[in-house]
């Protein structure tokens, strides 16, 4: 048996926004099992937001929460993306209404 190829592991960098209470993108795309980071820019004065990722929409199973930060501020986020591709989902816990789709290829 030959021994297994070591497995490489994809880092993808994701740039988010929020601002006036929506986030710069609707859409997140990165690869399944990718090591996530996600550059998030609070531009809302005296606002707390996040970025946080679910399962889906009922935002009951997290995958991954960002702290929560009041802006103006940056924060760093780092994850693992899901091993199953599918749709998934991203929100600010502080305004749920702010999210958008998590994709994983």
């Amino acid at each position: 048996m030959t021994p297994e190829a070591a497995r490489v592991v994809a880092r993808v960098t994701v740039a988010i926004a929020a601002e006036n209470f929506g986030f710069s993108t609707e859409t997140i795309t990165v690869p399944a099992g990718a090591e996530v980071t996600i550059e998030f820019d609070n531009r809302d004065d005296g606002v707390p937001h996040n970025v946080a990722v679910y399962t889906d929409s009922s935002a009951s199973d997290a995958i991954f929460v960002g702290e929560i930060v009041m802006g103006p501020t940056r924060a760093t986020y780092t994850l693992t993306a899901p091993e199953t591709p599918g749709n998934y989902f991203f929100r600010c816990d502080v305004h749920p209404a702010m999210h958008g789709a998590f994709i994983v290829t």
